[in-house]
């Protein structure tokens, strides 16, 4: 919320002044972001998720350290793309059994969401190339969609090539931050959800 407040601001200094800049215009959305109590807070853990990439005990030394000095270990440690972990003909993960009391496999945790859909209405996840699915993704990554999604809404169908079960999604925009060419493009339901029942 504080990010798109100080985004608007700066969107409409830039429209006031009217300078023809472009893009320009808005560089001070940045360095406002940043002095805002919203920004500081972020600064501070700007660390956290890359400190786990080398493994989990060098992340929580890390991350540990850096929370007890309130953020303040210098430098911004490199990121590695989540996309970047799949590669083409890898093994899946191993299968997990669940117990049906403590842990669930995720239809059933979907199914817990309570997440509830309109169920005629147009896909609200569109692939912008499809191609690249049934290409470069297969041959890359492997489709990596039918294994980060939680709610398996993306279902690799080999030869049919990829089926997308909107009803399933649970609206977390995983596939919008892991998908490896970023051709998911995540639009609102157009009517009727989603509703989250127990909430």
């Amino acid at each position: 919320m504080k990010s798109g407040l100080v985004a608007a601001r700066a969107a409409a200094k830039a429209l006031a002044e009217n300078s023809g800049q472009g893009n320009s215009a808005l560089t001070s959305f940045l360095p406002d972001f940043r002095q805002t109590w919203a920004g500081q807070e972020l600064w501070k853990v700007r660390n956290f998720r890359q400190a786990f990439q080398k493994g989990f005990r060098a992340g929580v030394f890390r991350s540990g350290l850096d929370h007890l000095l309130g953020g303040r270990l210098p430098g911004r440690l490199p990121m590695e793309a989540d996309h970047a972990r799949y590669k083409a003909g890898a093994s899946p993960a191993k299968h997990i059994s669940f117990d049906g009391k403590l842990t669930f496999d995720r239809l059933t945790d979907l199914y817990h969401s309570g997440t509830s859909h309109e169920e005629d209405q147009p896909c609200h996840l569109v692939v912008l190339d499809p191609e690249i699915c049934t290409t470069r993704c297969t041959e890359e990554f492997g489709n990596p969609c039918q294994h980060f999604c939680p709610a398996e809404v993306y279902d690799w169908r080999g030869d049919e090539g990829l089926h997308i079960n909107a009803s399933n999604c649970v609206h977390c925009k995983t596939c919008d931050i892991a998908d490896p060419y970023q051709i998911i493009n995540w639009v609102v339901p157009e009517e009727g959800g989603p509703a989250y029942m127990g909430m």
